[in-house]
């Protein structure tokens, strides 16, 4: 292989690797913001639920 056709190689390999790393990014932001929706979803349920007084105080004895 001379030198032209193993820079050429490299390149459309560095090419691919950044796309693929661009996608695996992209991936794990689309499942952060569907982990962080669910999670809010889950608290307006709990806040729902529970009485508006629980959780206004903290009894602390030693």
């Amino acid at each position: 292989m001379n030198a032209l056709s193993q820079v050429a190689a490299q390149g459309v390999s560095g090419g691919t690797q950044v796309y693929a790393l661009k996608k695996a990014m992209q991936a794990d932001a689309q499942t952060t913001m569907t982990l962080l929706q669910g999670a809010e979803q889950s608290a307006a349920q709990i806040q729902a639920s529970n009485p508006g007084h629980l959780g206004q105080n903290i009894d602390v004895r030693a």
